[in-house]
């Protein structure tokens, strides 16, 4: 299964694969923005769907009307799942006063809605949403690595480079690809490429 993974995503050019991205991304981004996602967090979010949907193309159609249907599906259950309504806790909250003309005050009982532990709750909850994912540059990833002393810091670019092309094969690799075209990835994506590395780097 592996190397099936492996063979098929090195039949596709990452030009091309970028190029088709790009053309997803604008027909798409505005369409499906919402909430705190605007349209440059779409873009980044249809480059990630569209890496992962790489994993289940078979060729036997047009790349991009692949992508388009994949990535598609997958923006709609993203914005169904994500959804964010601001006042959502407190329609159903005893205290909450729908008479009331100014939505930042219409609490009988808290001036401050934050102090309120219900509020608060969800309020964390969908703050931490935003923060599920890093953006981080290729820079980032070496210099990460060289602050664990896992290579030296005046290790060139290029050789460094040169070898996580070669030798990052599968779901790392997909991680390193994001990274690589300034995709945000999840923090544990990250660690783990990053063990993937050392692991690399170890047997050279």
């Amino acid at each position: 299964m592996t190397q099936k993974k492996q063979k098929n995503t090195q039949t596709i050019s990452e030009e091309e694969l970028l190029s088709t991205i790009d053309i997803i991304s604008k027909k798409l981004s505005y369409k499906f923005k919402f909430g705190y996602h605007e349209a440059e967090d779409m873009k980044q979010q249809i480059s990630i769907f569209a890496l992962e949907g790489l994993k289940k193309y078979d060729y036997k159609r047009p790349l991009e009307n692949f992508l388009w249907t994949h990535v598609r599906n997958r923006l709609f259950n993203f914005k169904r799942d994500n959804y964010q309504r601001p006042d959502q806790p407190c329609n159903t909250c005893p205290l909450f006063d729908k008479t009331c003309a100014d939505p930042q005050n219409n609490c009988k009982q808290y001036s401050n809605k934050m102090n309120c532990d219900l509020y608060e709750n969800w309020y964390n909850r969908n703050n931490a949403k935003k923060n599920l994912m890093y953006l981080n540059t290729i820079e980032d990833l070496k210099e990460y690595i060289c602050k664990e002393k896992t290579v030296s810091d005046n290790i060139e670019n290029k050789e460094f480079f040169d070898l996580l092309e070669e030798n990052l094969y599968g779901d790392t690799r997909e991680i390193y690809l994001k990274i690589k075209f300034g995709i945000k990835v999840y923090k544990n994506e990250f660690i783990k490429l990053v063990n993937t590395i050392k692991e690399i780097i170890k047997q050279k």
